[in-house]
């Protein structure tokens, strides 16, 4: 019987002396660097392309007016513009029209877009010249004020082109001179 209990109690001991054993191995081959290899690509193919981005082309003004029109008994501000593409890929429809009456930011105009028929109507046929006249609604104000409002060109794809933009001063009390400037985007 003395024989079976020695070992009994030699099972533990056996037991933390392989995981002692385990553990020194681990730690000797955590500690070992590893080998350097030396790695080379070897693949002689390449590829180019040429790419281009799509540029919308801003519309032109050729010239803009500032003129008040008596509408019954109500004077109506209005602005004219003249303008065209540089380009025969667009057509009239690709018209977006632009309009601000609040105070610019330096010397940019700060605009909103208009919906076609909303306060601008444009008449001409493709490939131009076209003539946009803004008025009603939103210029009802303008007696002794200035406006801004714009043309750019959009692209079936959703590209729109920089907007060219016009301003008109409307004298106050139709005394003075009606002044519109234009600026083509570039």
């Amino acid at each position: 019987m003395s024989l079976n209990r020695n070992a009994r109690r030699q099972r533990p001991n056996r037991l933390r002396l392989c995981a002692a054993i385990v553990m020194c191995a681990g730690l000797l081959l955590s500690s070992v660097s590893p080998a350097a290899t030396t790695a080379a690509w070897k693949n002689a193919e390449h590829s180019s392309a040429d790419f281009s981005a799509l540029v919308v082309p801003a519309p032109i003004i050729d010239s803009c007016t500032a003129e008040i029109g008596i509408a019954g008994v109500n004077l109506k501000p209005r602005i004219t513009l003249i303008w065209h593409y540089p380009s025969t890929e667009y057509a009239l429809n690709d018209a977006q029209y632009w309009y601000g009456d609040v105070p610019a930011i330096g010397s940019l105009p700060v605009l909103g877009p208009l919906l076609y028929g909303e306060e601008v109507s444009t008449t001409g046929t493709d490939p131009g010249p076209y003539t946009s006249t803004f008025e009603g609604g939103l210029l009802t104000d303008l007696l002794g004020g200035t406006t801004d409002v714009g043309v750019s060109a959009t692209h079936e794809s959703g590209w729109s082109s920089k907007v060219s933009t016009a301003r008109a001063t409307f004298p106050l009390l139709l005394l003075g001179e009606k002044e519109c400037d234009f600026t083509n985007a570039s």
